[in-house]
C-alpha cells in the first residue's frame, strides 16, 4: 500500500467511525454515490473536500481530525447544534382555513408554523421534502381517524385512492376517505359514521382535485 493510499484509508476508516459503519458501501450510501468512488479515494488517497465537509457539518467532527487524525473531533456549541439541525427537515403547517377559491392552497403567507421530521425518517418512508406539507384537521368528520385540530402530514405526489386524502370540490377543502369504484367513480367517506358517503360519478372527477394523501398525524389522546 502506498503512503497516498493509506492516508486514503485512514480518512476513510474515520468515516466509518462517525458512521458507525464497517463497509465502503455503507459510506456511499451515506453520500449517495457509487461504492466504486469510494474505491477510488483509497486507491488516490484523495477524498472530496465537499464529503469531507458535509460529515464535518452533520455528524460534528472537525476537519483537522477527519483529515489527519489530530484531536479528539470535537468542534464547537455552535456547530453541534447545526449539525443536529441537520438531522430534520422542517415542514410548513398552514392555516388551510384562511385559504378560498381557487387559488394557491399552500401560500407562504399561509404558513402558521414548522413541524420537524428526522431526516432518516422520511427517508424509510419515501417521503420527499418537496411534496409535503401540513395542515390541521377543521371538523368531526374523519373521528375515529382523525380529531378536530390535529396536524396532519400531506403527501402531495400521492393522488392515486384509496385511503384518507385532502380533496378540493369547487371552494371546499375536506379531508376524506377516498375509494377509486370499478365502474369508475369515486366514493368519498367519512370515518364518523354520522356523515353520509358520496359517489361522484366518472363524468364529474374533473370537478374534484385531489391535494395529496394523508400520511401521519399528530394530535390530543383521547
Amino acid at each position: 500500500m502506498t503512503d497516498r493510499s493509506r492516508f486514503g484509508e485512514q480518512i476513510i476508516n474515520r468515516m466509518k467511525s462517525v458512521l458507525g459503519v464497517s463497509m465502503d458501501k455503507e459510506v456511499a450510501e451515506y453520500f449517495d454515490i457509487k461504492q466504486a468512488s469510494v474505491t477510488n479515494w483509497r486507491k488516490r488517497g484523495t477524498i472530496p473536500i465537499e464529503q469531507c465537509i458535509q460529515l464535518s457539518l452533520q455528524k460534528g467532527v472537525t476537519l483537522d481530525w477527519l483529515l489527519l487524525g489530530h484531536g479528539e473531533g470535537e468542534i464547537s456549541d455552535e456547530a453541534a447544534a447545526y449539525a443536529v439541525d441537520n438531522e430534520y427537515t422542517e415542514v410548513p403547517l398552514y392555516d388551510i382555513e384562511a385559504s378560498a377559491g381557487n387559488g394557491s392552497l399552500f401560500d407562504h403567507e399561509l404558513i402558521e408554523s414548522y413541524l420537524k421530521f428526522r431526516n432518516d425518517w422520511l427517508t424509510r418512508e419515501g417521503l420527499q421534502k418537496k411534496n409535503l406539507v401540513a395542515i390541521r384537521v377543521s371538523g368531526d368528520s374523519m373521528d375515529g381517524t382523525l380529531s378536530d385540530g390535529d396536524a396532519v402530514l400531506i403527501d402531495t405526489s400521492r393522488k392515486k385512492p384509496d385511503g384518507v386524502f385532502v380533496i378540493r370540490i369547487g371552494d371546499s377543502l375536506r379531508i376524506k376517505r377516498l375509494q377509486k369504484l370499478t365502474n369508475g367513480s369515486l366514493l368519498v367517506s367519512s370515518d364518523n359514521d354520522m356523515y353520509r358517503s358520496e359517489e361522484i360519478p366518472m363524468e364529474n372527477l374533473d370537478q374534484v382535485e385531489i391535494i395529496g394523501q394523508c400520511y401521519w398525524r399528530a394530535g390530543r389522546v383521547f
